[in-house]
């Protein structure tokens, strides 16, 4: 697999060969503790939102209008940080989610909780920030280790959260609100007290190429076949995954028995975070043996027979143990889908258009956040738990066949190479 597309954006050219972990280790603590506050809020949202009165549709709502704020004000926030450096964006980011935070645990109608879930996705900037400062004090041979010690504080965060809220849920529902908003007060804390602040980077330099960024447009990228089959692909998984992700809680709330008991927010605690602990055993252990083992095309198809095994069994799980085997099967792919892809879209891509393409994915991801919670939520809302689950997996399974049928059969590598 060829590299990622973080090489695109350099710094100024003065970072160092070695990671300075004077520098990694407060970003490193600082998205941690803005996962784990983040983390602790989703396994409590649904229930928060259903005590009062919501229903599936209006929490699909919600979600999506969470990510239509985030789709509008993260390209804008990435330019400022640009302008001004990332450590302003990011106490401006922080303080916009306590801020949103302390709303949501005061808020008594579903309108305030909308309200804060706004706000937070207008100001949910925290690792798109965190990531430019990486790269800031990295060079280009490091770039990819330290993105990856932010992706470590991401997984670790997201084990602590969910597991914190699935405990104090038990007190009452807006106890873990009130433990993320201390999560998040402390993040801000590092953040002014730890973290150099970095440059702006500015605009680019009289003398460097911007026809790359005037002029490469998402229609452009469209011309090549292959671009436009990875891209419909992506839209299968993120429109599926989508689907499933955001109303797992209703499903299982309505129709499984845990231990003699509903589902509830301190099971989804268990499988957040153990989906965070998965996630990051696949990082280290599985992705770079099966990239070894697997052609791009086969990777892929693999990820979704993975993805819908998973969701089949959450479909006809009625005891632990099956529950847990789909756990395991749609963590680990997930974990596998966004290298994969990332990856495939790059081996496909001349370096000059690396970064439109990567802005462009992550705008169509975006959408599909948009979008599918409001479907899911309008499906489950009529109580079609089988039509909801077979959505899913069709649309997985369709992934599946277009990859295998349209995708090359030889990665573009092997391809150079020769016989």
């Amino acid at each position: 697999m060829s590299d990622q597309p973080h090489s695109t954006a350099t710094a100024e050219g003065t970072a160092p060969n070695r990671l300075d972990w004077r520098l990694m280790l407060p970003v490193f603590v600082i998205v941690s503790l803005d996962a784990a506050s983040a983390g602790a809020i989703l396994p409590i949202l649904p229930f928060f939102l259903r005590d009062l009165g919501a229903t599936p549709l209006v929490l699909g709502l919600v979600l999506g209008a969470e990510a239509l704020s985030q789709f509008v004000a993260a390209p804008f926030l990435g330019q400022l940080s640009d302008r001004f450096g990332r450590r302003p964006v990011l106490l401006a980011s922080q303080a916009g989610a306590l801020i949103s935070l302390s709303l949501l645990a005061l808020a008594n109608s579903v309108v305030f909780v909308l309200l804060a879930r706004v706000l937070l996705g207008l100001t949910a900037a925290n690792f798109a920030a965190a990531a430019a400062y990486a790269a800031d004090n990295s060079s280009p041979t490091t770039r990819r280790q330290a993105i990856g010690v932010l992706s470590a504080g991401l997984g670790l965060g997201g084990m602590i959260g969910p597991s914190l809220s699935g405990y104090l849920s038990d007190i009452s529902l807006t106890v873990p609100i009130w433990v993320a908003l201390m999560l998040s007060a402390s993040s801000i804390v590092i953040t002014g007290i730890f973290l150099k602040g970095s440059s702006p980077v500015g605009r680019t330099a009289p003398g460097q190429d911007q026809t790359a960024s005037e002029k490469v447009s998402f229609r452009s990228i469209l011309t090549s076949p292959v671009i436009r089959i990875l891209l419909i692909v992506l839209l299968c998984h993120y429109f599926s995954y989508g689907l499933f992700s955001s109303e797992l809680a209703v499903f299982l709330g309505d129709t499984f028995v845990w231990n003699g008991h509903a589902f509830g927010p301190r099971e989804l605690g268990y499988i957040l975070t153990a989906d965070g602990a998965i996630n990051i055993l696949v990082q280290l252990l599985l992705l770079k043996w099966l990239g070894s083992k697997f052609s791009e095309r086969n990777l892929i198809v693999l990820v979704f027979c993975i993805l819908t095994t998973g969701y089949v069994l959450v479909g006809v799980a009625t005891e632990i143990p099956t529950l847990a085997l789909a756990v395991l099967c749609i963590s680990t792919g997930v974990a596998l889908a966004r290298p994969t892809f990332i990856a495939a879209l790059s081996v496909h891509v001349p370096r000059q258009r690396q970064g439109v393409v990567m802005g462009s994915f992550q705008s169509l991801v975006a959408v599909t956040d948009i979008v599918t919670p409001a479907i899911a939520g309008a499906i489950l809302g009529q109580s079609l738990y089988g039509a909801w689950i077979g959505a899913v997996v069709a649309i997985a399974l369709a992934g599946a066949v277009i990859a295998s049928s349209r995708l090359p059969k030889v990665d573009p590598e092997a391809r150079a190479a020769g016989p």
